[in-house]
C-alpha cells in the first residue's frame, strides 16, 4: 500500500481531514466519565465516607485509604483535558476567546490543577493541618477562578444559546462553589453538612459544560466543509449557534 500521495504520507493527509483534531477535541467525554467513575467507586470504597457531607479532595487527601486510586483518576482526568486545550490552541485564531480558554487550560492543569491533589493535597480530617492544606486551599480558589474565567470566554466565543448556558452554568458554579466553601468551615469540628453534595453540583456542573463546549468546537471549528481547512477563518467562531 502506498502511503505517499500529492499531499504527503496517508497520516498526514488524515491529519488534514481532522481526524486527529477531532479526537482531541472530544477528549472531556472520556475525562469526565473517569472521574465520575473515580468519584463513585472511591466514596464507595472508603468506609464511612459521605456523598453529601465530605468534599471530593478528602479523597485524595494525605491519610485517605483511597489516594491512590483517586489521585490516578484526577492525573488522567487532567491529561486529558490538558489535551483539550492544547487542541484548542491548535484549531483556535491565536488570542481569540477560544485560544486563550486553551492557553488558560493549560496552564491551569499544569501550574495548579496536578498539583492540588498530588504535592499539595489537604490533610484528612483528625490529623493535624499544615501547609498543605492552605495551599491546596489556595490553588483550589485559583483553579476556580481559571474554570470561572473559561466560562466566560465561551460565552464571548459562541452566541445564541450557548452563550445563556454558559452564563448559567457560570452562575451554578459560582453559586454551589461558594456554598461548599462555607460548609466546609466546620471542618474541624467534623461538621461539613452539604459540603459534598453542593461541591458536586459545582464539579458536575463544571464537566458537563466542558462536555458541551467541546461539542461546539469540534461543530463550528471543525465542521467540514464549512470549516476550511488552515484559513484562521472559521464560520462558527462567534457565531449564533
Amino acid at each position: 500500500m502506498d502511503l505517499v500521495g500529492g499531499n504527503g504520507t496517508a497520516a498526514s493527509r488524515w491529519w488534514h481531514r481532522r481526524g486527529a483534531q477531532r479526537v482531541i477535541i472530544m477528549a472531556p467525554i472520556p475525562a469526565v466519565a473517569v472521574y465520575v467513575a473515580g468519584d463513585l467507586v472511591s466514596a464507595l470504597w472508603y468506609d464511612g465516607y459521605s456523598f453529601r457531607d465530605q468534599w471530593i479532595s478528602e479523597l485524595t487527601a494525605f491519610g485517605s485509604p483511597v489516594r491512590p486510586l483517586m489521585v490516578a483518576v484526577i492525573l488522567v482526568h487532567a491529561v486529558l483535558l490538558l489535551a483539550f486545550s492544547l487542541g484548542l490552541l491548535t484549531v483556535a485564531q491565536r488570542r481569540s476567546a477560544l485560544w486563550w480558554i486553551g492557553a488558560i487550560g493549560v496552564a491551569g492543569f499544569v501550574v495548579v490543577g496536578i498539583p492540588t491533589h498530588t504535592f499539595w493535597a489537604m490533610n484528612s480530617r483528625g490529623m493535624q493541618p499544615g501547609v498543605n492544606d492552605t495551599m491546596h486551599a489556595t490553588l483550589s480558589l485559583i483553579f476556580s477562578a481559571s474554570v470561572m474565567a473559561t466560562m466566560i470566554l465561551s460565552a464571548v466565543a459562541y452566541r445564541g444559546w450557548f452563550r445563556l448556558y454558559a452564563l448559567g452554568s457560570l452562575a451554578v458554579v459560582a453559586v454551589f462553589g461558594a456554598a461548599s466553601g462555607i460548609a466546609i468551615g466546620g471542618i474541624d469540628q467534623d461538621n461539613t453538612p452539604w459540603a459534598g453534595g453542593f461541591e458536586r453540583i459545582n464539579a458536575y456542573a463544571y464537566f458537563a459544560w466542558l462536555i458541551v463546549l467541546a461539542i461546539m468546537v469540534d461543530r463550528h471549528e471543525l465542521g467540514g466543509a464549512h470549516a476550511p481547512h488552515g484559513t484562521g477563518r472559521r464560520p462558527g467562531r462567534g457565531a449564533a449557534a
